[in-house]
């Protein structure tokens, strides 16, 4: 009895220890993933990529509240803090918007009402504030990370292609910030600069300045949110836009990498509305694609200080400029009726690049030849993948006629007044996203998998600085994952 029980165990120990290492060399690939799709050739370089991240969304009735999955956190949450750069986003992000049926994650956004209790640094009071729309947004933030390889997805865009007013986004960010936590983003986005500049130094929270080791940061080694935006959808009637090349209309995909130094004003940076060839100094070796053009309505912007009762603040030594390198990409009526497929492909490293494909055609790519006379590189920060539908009125939506307060509310007669026609009888909306799949090289030593890799470590950092990437009043950013 007690040999069979000492085998026995024996046995599960075996088979704990092959269960482990099988997991760990299966990491974050999703069963569900056909054969033929673990690997996938790249369209730059011609080699064979290798499967490392993947979700197809099988299961059906997922939870994503925090807690609940490996991979992924729903958040709950305003889209922006109560500063003066934000209040435009009309949404609250709550995580029971998001889930999964039919074989896709489903992110919907209605028209109904969020209140909560906050608190407003003006007024240095409490009070309770609301939203008239709920959407979800769904972040690996600090779970999984990728640097460098192939991001691709399936994807469905929500609402109607011809009536502007929701923006689905898919978009990498580096795990040094958390989306819409402003604190954890403050001086740290969208920051892709390692060496030391004096005039520049306070304005990055992780300079090249810095000689100490503190949170097991590398001395000398300038960090930041880095931010490639793979999917910013605009929709909208079509008709002739000005400046833009092509004949691009909407609606069309933006596709763009946001970058801190950005380009100084005294070096003629062109503003919004122009084209850099009207004599403006831009970056080289941006390439276009078919049915694409330059993005000339937003080449980034200046984050000046703040005022002293915001909760984030700059001074204006810390103040400085973010680039965005944006292109267009022509959508049509079919990417809002099902599925298309779109590509990132993400080199870092001094030959780095970024390259951006739909529906298997090239659309756009920048190369770090490009950026280098400017001292920025392509990120090389370890990122998480962002999956959201928004609503802000920066984003698609209409001047106010006259008379028209801009409540914002499909539920009021007095608040439907700021929409774009059918607008609010396009809600409830679902943003469909077939799949995730993450590719990379793995003879690539730029390339890696993890939140915390060696060369650009993260850890340390956002365990030292809860606050920064936490909800008000919780015990951490995260909770464990339930079993």
């Amino acid at each position: 009895m007690r040999s069979t029980l000492s085998q026995a165990l024996s046995l599960l120990l075996v088979c704990s220890f092959y269960v482990s290492v099988f997991s760990t060399f299966v990491g974050w690939v999703d069963p569900d993933t056909p054969q033929r799709k673990r690997t996938l050739k790249s369209y730059t370089d011609g080699l064979m990529y290798d499967l490392v991240m993947s979700d197809e969304f099988e299961r059906p009735g997922r939870s994503f509240k925090d807690g609940h999955d490996p991979t992924w956190t729903g958040i709950d949450k305003p889209d922006d803090d109560q500063t003066a750069s934000g209040k435009k986003s009309l949404q609250f992000y709550n995580a029971s918007q998001i889930t999964t049926r039919d074989g896709n994650l489903v992110i919907t956004t209605t028209d109904e009402d969020t209140k909560w209790r906050g608190w407003n640094p003006y007024k240095k009071k409490y009070e309770t504030m609301s939203r008239h729309f709920k959407s979800g947004m769904l972040q690996s933030w600090n779970k999984f990370c990728f640097t460098g390889g192939i991001l691709e997805v399936d994807v469905q865009f929500p609402g109607e292609s011809d009536i502007g007013g929701l923006w689905p986004a898919v978009w990498l960010l580096g795990n040094l910030g958390r989306a819409t936590f402003q604190s954890s983003t403050n001086l740290m986005w969208p920051w892709s600069y390692t060496p030391c500049d004096r005039e520049l130094q306070h304005a990055q929270e992780i300079s090249g300045c810095d000689i100490t080791t503190h949170y097991s940061l590398h001395p000398k080694q300038g960090r930041g949110a880095t931010e490639i935006d793979m999917i910013e959808v605009m929709p909208g009637p079509s008709g002739k836009l000005p400046i833009v090349k092509n004949g691009l209309q909407r609606p069309y995909n933006s596709m763009t990498l946001q970058l801190a130094p950005g380009i100084p004003a005294q070096l003629r940076r062109p503003p919004a509305g122009t084209l850099p060839e009207w004599g403006f100094t831009w970056y080289n070796n941006l390439t276009y694609g078919e049915n694409t053009s330059i993005n000339p309505f937003f080449y980034g912007h200046y984050l000046g200080p703040t005022k002293k009762e915001e909760p984030v603040g700059r001074t204006a030594e810390e103040s400085y400029q973010c680039d965005a390198i944006s292109s267009m990409m022509q959508l049509e009526d079919k990417h809002f009726k099902k599925m298309h497929t779109f590509r990132l492909e993400w080199q870092p490293g001094p030959n780095g690049y970024v390259h951006w494909y739909g529906d298997g055609k090239f659309r756009f790519g920048i190369e770090q030849s490009g950026l280098d006379p400017y001292g920025t590189e392509i990120p090389t920060e370890p990122s998480y993948v962002i999956l959201n539908t928004a609503i802000s009125t920066s984003w698609g939506f209409p001047n106010l006629p006259p008379g028209c307060a801009g409540e914002y509310d499909c539920k009021t007669d007095s608040g439907k007044c700021g929409f774009n026609p059918g607008f609010c009888k396009s809600l409830p909306a679902e943003f469909l996203i077939g799949h995730v799949r993450v590719y990379q090289n793995k003879n690539d030593p730029n390339m890696t998998v993890g939140c915390n890799p060696r060369s650009h470590p993260t850890k340390r950092y956002i365990a030292a600085h809860p606050e920064k990437f936490a909800l008000p009043g919780a015990a951490k950013p995260l909770k464990d994952v339930r079993a």
